[in-house]
């Protein structure tokens, strides 16, 4: 006879993903604790007496296997890892003053000490574009966008720490190149922060806009045009704002198309640059950056383009990380 456990999972995950239901059922059913979940707040909840069983969880929301810290809280991630060094190098979620949980990783771009995500956007697994950007399919490939399709345009997006004191920000973006893109070319034309100076992805802090990162794309990977990425040769070289703290890329290597969608070279992913150095940094994919002081302040990403969406080109999002500390 079937075990309610087991009818639990023939009938639950075998209806949110068939593809993985034979793998959970063979691997995970039988090992103690088995308690499917829409998160691991909610199988704390349904189930007390896994208050005492940290370990990996089957969460519904996808489906996918996540590490649920129950018995680990602390005032923050770097507090939950400093004081429990048996939680190693378990990302997961992890309670916060006893009450909230929250995802947390112990390593950002090679910096150790417990990091708090609070942005994480992957349309490429059916995600929704957050509010201020646009949703869009081309090819069956799945990206945000800028809302307007006007020529010298923005979109953003804030993120809230709620409340949350920081001063380090590390992170990552995946973005695509469309037809023409052109990195800091108004960067030397008295752009400022608040203004378009970059075809790519910006992001910053507070409302008095302060620069974290910014992701540029350039229109290609190996010619010296003054479209291009400062790496590949241009001439127009990043803001002071901006200094040295950017990634630029190209998604082709000499030639473009207005209606052209580079899916093939991912921007800011550490490779597919030909023969520039722009995917030189060994940190790529990932950033780190460490702010003047500490903060509450939202984080705000906005994605710009110097043409028209459908008159020349933009800068497409897929996906984007940011975690503080």
């Amino acid at each position: 006879m079937l075990s309610a456990t087991m009818i639990y999972c023939i009938t639950v995950i075998l209806t949110k993903e068939l593809g993985m239901a034979t793998e959970q059922c063979s691997k995970y059913l039988f090992k103690s604790p088995f308690y499917p979940g829409e998160s691991c707040e909610d199988i704390f909840n349904m189930n007390p007496e896994s208050r005492d069983r940290s370990g990996f969880y089957w969460i519904l929301d996808g489906p996918r296997k996540v590490y649920c810290g129950m018995t680990y809280t602390g005032s923050s991630c770097e507090d939950i890892y400093n004081n429990n060094p048996e939680t190693g190098d378990k990302s997961g979620y992890y309670r916060i003053n006893d009450t909230q949980w929250v995802y947390c990783i112990p390593t950002c771009a090679g910096v150790v000490g417990g990091w708090r995500r609070i942005v994480n956007i992957d349309i490429s697994t059916g995600g929704d574009c957050p509010s201020g950007w646009r949703k869009s399919i081309q090819s069956g490939v799945s990206f945000c966008r800028v809302v307007s399709d006007s020529t010298l345009t923005c979109s953003s997006t804030n993120f809230s720490t709620n409340g949350t004191s920081y001063q380090r920000v590390c992170g990552r973006a995946r973005g695509y190149q469309k037809g023409w893109s052109a990195a800091f070319y108004r960067s030397n034309q008295g752009q400022t922060i608040d203004g378009f100076y970059i075809d790519g992805l910006s992001i910053t802090h507070g409302n008095l806009r302060q620069h974290i990162w910014t992701f540029a794309n350039g229109l290609f990977d190996n010619q010296a045009t003054q479209f291009n990425c400062p790496c590949a040769g241009s001439a127009n070289s990043p803001p002071s704002f901006v200094g040295t703290d950017y990634y630029c890329e190209s998604g082709t290597n000499n030639t473009w198309a207005t209606d052209e969608y580079y899916f093939n070279d991912p921007l800011w992913d550490g490779s597919g640059c030909i023969t520039s150095n722009c995917c030189d940094n060994p940190t790529q994919p990932w950033f780190y950056q460490e702010l003047s002081g500490t903060t509450t302040d939202y984080i705000e990403a906005r994605i710009c383009h110097e043409h028209g969406f459908f008159t020349r080109g933009s800068t497409l999002i897929d996906q984007l990380e940011l975690y503080i500390q």
